[in-house]
């Protein structure tokens, strides 16, 4: 068992995402069971936003390209 009823909310501050899922699972209340569902759920997030940034910053990228050689062409820069 990994929940401890005798820490204060101090401790459980402390205490990193998964800690916290797993004393909420086996915490036999259902309020944290829940939120300890939820937080599980939410855990991949900051990894996630970062691919999803770094997938932007790509496809800006490539869309500036894109756009400069579409520019060339309408100009007759460059070849068909």
């Amino acid at each position: 068992m990994t929940y401890d009823p005798n820490e204060d909310r101090t401790y459980w501050r402390r205490e990193d995402s998964r800690r916290l899922i797993e004393a909420a699972r086996d915490s036999g209340h259902e309020l944290a069971i829940a939120l300890g569902e939820r937080l599980e759920d939410l855990a991949d997030t900051a990894d996630e936003l970062h691919d999803a940034k770094a997938e932007i910053a790509e496809l800006t990228r490539r869309v500036d390209y894109l756009r400069k050689e579409l520019d060339a062409y309408e100009l007759g820069d460059a070849a068909p």
